[in-house]
């Protein structure tokens, strides 16, 4: 798993959303919050 840098601004990155649309990390820039949520499909 790659490893994040503390107090260094988060690498740009691209994931698909629920419809297939790509959405990037710049999208958001300037907004108030952001939640990422990863599912690792705990049983």
């Amino acid at each position: 798993m790659p490893k994040v840098a503390l107090n260094l601004p988060a690498p740009e990155f691209t994931l698909t959303n629920f419809k297939g649309e790509p959405v990037r990390l710049s999208d958001y820039k300037g907004k108030s919050n952001i939640l990422i949520v990863f599912n690792r499909g705990f049983t």
